[in-house]
């Protein structure tokens, strides 16, 4: 008896119609999200018969998009996402808003519209200099299955300081710890034809690899699967792919689906390589430790500044022990301020709760524990000192005792903003 061999339904891309999703992949395979860019409607004909949108009224092409998407909403997991990528056009001397359009479709269907994006893509297609004012954008629409879906935002903040504002280094209580979060206007330029050799795939719009592996970031994990029931070129899944993502296409143009085999087939090793490089060297730690560090300095820094200003204590100094996790709701770290010197440990504590309560220092995210030490040495090898004016650069070669040194700790920070203008 010859055994019966089980469909393949993981990275595969099938020469199928997306409006038989549900007919052709395995009712046991679901979908973490889905990536896709539908036909510009009857704009471009992809050269298959019965295809989506060319050779449609916009009623039917709109309910064929929502058909397919109801079936990728059945078969996407619960904490499930879909990203479309699509823009408005001209007809009739006006525009169409096809984006809100189709939203209100799969609205109906139970998808709920999470965010708009505006992708500024520089170039445009051909259709839309019909206005007097160039197209260069488009929208990405981002929809979730239910309230609690999957979002791995923070892998995707920008942590890079050379593309962040000097101000993180003197104001380091204005940025996450884990960097500066994505805007509702994404910058990535459409590929060029031909810009990748032999390589590149030809195909009427691809879709920047970048901007793709940024909505994969998001929305999935390794080993999760992604959907693209337009696959086209093949961007997302080859994305998908050397991200360790699973792939399953739907395409009805063989010949792109040929380009796209041979295309992953030439590029999987390369792209697999530079995949694993940015996962291994990621530096958001980093900047995570230096944005808390700078934060517990400076907590001591305006501290000082304010308890000067309202109670005659002068002349003291503040010993930070470095930090710990705090278990308090929106308090991101512990901090331990040794004050140094002879103060009114009643008054001194009674004033500090008045300043910590209110901004900026309750801004920082941090839970401060006082302790009061009438004395204390400190080994000038271990130990950095800072000035009341300046957290951000210890001062050099300076004795620890010195008046003007008024924080100290092991922690050791030192920049100069003029690095990172």
């Amino acid at each position: 008896m010859k055994l019966k061999t089980a469909k393949k339904t993981l990275n595969v891309i099938y020469n199928q119609d997306a409006r038989n999703i549900l007919d052709t992949i395995d009712s046991n395979t679901k979908v973490t999200t889905t990536i896709t860019s539908p036909p510009y409607y009857d704009m471009k004909d992809y050269d298959s018969d019965n295809q989506v949108g060319y050779g449609q009224t916009y009623e039917e092409y709109l309910n064929d998009l929502k058909s397919i998407f109801a079936g990728v909403f059945e078969i996407t997991e619960q904490n499930g996402t879909l990203w479309i990528i699509i823009d408005t056009f001209k007809r009739n001397n006006q525009v169409i808003t096809l984006p809100f359009d189709l939203s209100n479709k799969l609205k109906e269907i139970g998808w709920l519209l999470q965010d708009v994006i505006i992708w500024k893509k520089d170039k445009t297609v051909p259709w839309s200099t019909n206005g007097f004012m160039q197209r260069k954008f488009e929208y990405i629409l981002f929809f979730s299955k239910t309230a609690n879906y999957k979002s791995n935002k923070d892998s995707v903040r920008v942590y890079d300081t050379s593309q962040l504002k000097k101000w993180w280094i003197k104001y380091p209580e204005r940025y996450n710890p884990k960097g500066k979060a994505l805007d509702e206007v994404w910058e990535f330029p459409i590929p060029t034809q031909g810009s990748w050799g032999e390589e590149y795939i030809r195909h009427f719009c691809p879709l920047p690899q970048n901007m793709v592996a940024t909505m994969i970031q998001i929305s999935t994990d390794e080993n999760d699967n992604i959907l693209d029931p337009f696959a086209g070129s093949g961007t997302v899944l080859s994305q998908s792919a050397y991200m360790k993502r699973n792939y399953i296409g739907f395409e009805l143009n063989k010949n792109y689906i040929s380009m796209f085999k041979e295309y992953l087939e030439k590029t999987f090793s390369k792209y697999r390589k530079e995949y694993e490089l940015v996962i291994q060297n990621k530096d958001q730690g980093d900047f995570e430790n230096r944005i808390l560090n700078l934060r517990s300095l400076k907590f001591a820094r305006v501290l000082i500044a304010n308890i000067e200003k309202n109670i005659d204590f002068k002349n003291f100094k503040i010993f930070v022990v470095p930090k710990k996790a705090s278990n308090i709701k929106h308090k991101l770290l512990k901090v331990e301020y040794q004050i140094i010197g002879q103060v009114d440990e009643t008054i001194f504590t009674d004033e500090a709760k008045k300043i910590i309560n209110k901004a900026p220092l309750s801004k920082f995210g941090i839970e401060p524990i006082f302790k009061f030490i009438e004395a204390k040495k400190f080994n000038h090898k271990n130990h950095f000192g800072y000035t009341k004016t300046n957290t951000y650069s210890y001062v050099k070669n300076s004795d620890l005792d010195s008046p003007k040194i008024r924080v100290i700790s092991k922690i050791c920070v030192d920049l100069n903003e003029n690095d990172y203008l």
